[in-house]
C-alpha cells in the first residue's frame, strides 16, 4: 500500500539559487568521484538547453499508471521538480495536457524514469523534461503509489527536498543537508578552473599546473621515447 505525504522540508531558497549556471559535471565533482548521485545517462532532456534546478518532489507509480502523479502535482509549490520512480514504464506517465497544468502551477520541470509522450509540445513550451523515454503509449489511472517518501531514480535515491540539477549533461542531485557544502567545493573548483585558464593563454598546459599527473607518469614505468623507432 502507498503512502502520500503532503508536506516536506525543502531547501532555503537563497542556497538554491546559488546554484544557478552551475553545470551538472560541476556539481558531481564537487560531490566526489565515487559518489552516486548522477542518474542514468538515458535521461535525458527533451530538449537542448533545457535546465532544471529545484527541491525533489518524489513520486512512486505504479508501473504503466500515472494516477500518482496527477496526485503528486496537487501537493507541489512552485519551483518544485517532479521526480518520477515510473519502473522504466513505456506508458507515458506525462504528456501535453500535464504540461500545461504544470505551467501554471508554476512547477520547476519533471525528472522521470519512464517515458513521456506529445514530445513536440513539450519541448514547444519550454518547460524542463527530463526522460528515459518517449512513447505515444496511454497510462491507467487505477492505482496509487507514494508521494513524497524516498525513490529510486535513474539509478539514485532521492528524498523529498534533496536538490535536483539537470542540463544537456544529464542530472545530478544534491542529498538536502550537503547542499551549503557542495556549493562551497564548486565555488573554489570554478575559481581553481578560471585561474588554471589565464595560465593557459600564457602556454602552460594541464601537465604543467597538475603536479600529481606528472608523478603518476613518472611513477608508471611508461617509456618515454623521442620517436616510434626508438621504442621498437
Amino acid at each position: 500500500m502507498g503512502i502520500i505525504v503532503k508536506s516536506f522540508e525543502r531547501p532555503d531558497q537563497k542556497f538554491v539559487n546559488e546554484f544557478a549556471g552551475i553545470g551538472v559535471a560541476t556539481i558531481h565533482e564537487s560531490l566526489g568521484k565515487e559518489n552516486t548521485s548522477v542518474m542514468d545517462p538515458s535521461i535525458k532532456p527533451l530538449k537542448e538547453g533545457m535546465k532544471l534546478l529545484g527541491p525533489a518532489l518524489t513520486v512512486d507509480c505504479f508501473h504503466g499508471d500515472n494516477l500518482t502523479l496527477h496526485i503528486a502535482m496537487t501537493l507541489s509549490n512552485p519551483g518544485d521538480i517532479l521526480v518520477v520512480d515510473a519502473h522504466k514504464s513505456l506508458g507515458a506517465m506525462f504528456g501535453g495536457q500535464m504540461t500545461f497544468q504544470a505551467r501554471q502551477q508554476g512547477i520547476g520541470g519533471l525528472v522521470v524514469d519512464g517515458s513521456v509522450r506529445d514530445s513536440e509540445e513539450i519541448r514547444a513550451s519550454g518547460f524542463p523534461c527530463f526522460a528515459r523515454f518517449v512513447s505515444p503509449i496511454g497510462t491507467a489511472k487505477n492505482t496509487i503509489g507514494s508521494v513524497n517518501v524516498p525513490i529510486q531514480c535513474g539509478g539514485v535515491v532521492v528524498k523529498p527536498g534533496d536538490l535536483v540539477v539537470g542540463d544537456d549533461d544529464g542530472v545530478v542531485v544534491v542529498p538536502r543537508r550537503e547542499i551549503r557544502e557542495v556549493i562551497e567545493k564548486a565555488r573554489k573548483r570554478l575559481e581553481k578552473e578560471a585561474k588554471d585558464r589565464e595560465q593557459f593563454k600564457l602556454g602552460k598546459t594541464s601537465m604543467d599546473l597538475n603536479p600529481y599527473f606528472q608523478k603518476v607518469l613518472s611513477e608508471s614505468g611508461v617509456k618515454q621515447v623521442k620517436s616510434l623507432e626508438e621504442a621498437v
